[in-house]
């Protein structure tokens, strides 16, 4: 009986050691994450915006959305709940992914105003687009709106410039470049079978060629040396290209991340 108390004393004891470590793990996110509902794009859980600008805005960015075939997103919190950089938007798109409530081609953005901090993020075929450096450009065009408090005017041109980005296409690819590159090889074609067809060439190898008198006087063939070339087997290039963003949430899915304090 000795022997099994001092087991039941052990188990208590490390039981009384490891109370406080699992409750501070608790703690560390002590306020859950809002939660996505489908076809809702706006979150404003910071309160920043009236009646009216949240309204103007969740039609803005679902046209947005529709215009790109992806969904744009914007959430605020004052009360992230222990978490501080990208988590609290990993963790948004991670739970609205979990319950498809969040499309899986998404652009977020995140305003952070307990720690002052702003997150761009894009998932799925979105973050081809929207890379870590976009992110980076997107806050800078709405950085100095940030710093002096129009959140409206943030939300807004955030959208718009995900749209530029998400629908931009390369000048060399637009219909009017290829049309006039169509128009300019097909002029040059013209114009060369133009010029080939003014004459007619007469001179060839016969006419300096008197068969009487040509022909192959001998024939031999005579060995030299042997040559051999070595060639060194190139390896394999090692890695493969980059599949993501480079960020992978704790739900294990990858995206772009851009952010900064403000």
């Amino acid at each position: 009986m000795g022997k099994k108390r001092k087991i039941i004393s052990f188990f208590l004891l490390l039981l009384t050691f490891l109370l406080p470590v699992g409750s501070v793990y608790a703690s560390s996110f002590s306020q859950p994450v809002v939660s996505a509902v489908k076809g809702v794009y706006l979150y404003d859980d910071a309160g920043l915006l009236d009646d009216d600008q949240r309204e103007r805005l969740s039609e803005h960015l679902k046209k947005c959305g529709q215009e790109t075939g992806c969904g744009i997103y914007a959430v605020t919190s004052s009360e992230p709940g222990g978490r501080t950089g990208d988590r609290y938007l990993e963790d948004f798109y991670d739970n609205g992914f979990d319950t498809g409530q969040i499309d899986t081609d998404a652009v977020l953005i995140y305003l952070d105003m307990e720690n002052r901090y702003v997150n761009v993020q894009a998932y799925g075929k979105a973050q081809n687009r929207i890379t870590d450096g976009v992110c980076d450009k997107i806050i800078d065009a709405i950085y100095d709106d940030l710093k002096a408090g129009y959140y409206y005017n943030v939300i807004e041109v955030y959208a718009d410039e995900a749209v530029d980005y998400l629908n931009y296409v390369p000048i060399y690819l637009r219909a009017w470049v290829q049309l006039i590159a169509a128009l300019i090889i097909g002029g040059i074609a013209v114009s060369v079978m133009a010029v080939k067809s003014g004459g007619v060439m007469t001179v060839n190898a016969d006419t300096y060629l008197d068969s009487r008198y040509s022909g192959i006087r001998a024939r031999r063939d005579d060995y030299i040396r042997t040559s051999v070339t070595k060639r060194k087997k190139p390896k394999p290039s090692e890695g493969g290209g980059s599949s993501g963003g480079g960020h992978v949430s704790s739900g294990g899915h990858s995206h772009s991340s851009g952010g900064r304090s403000f």
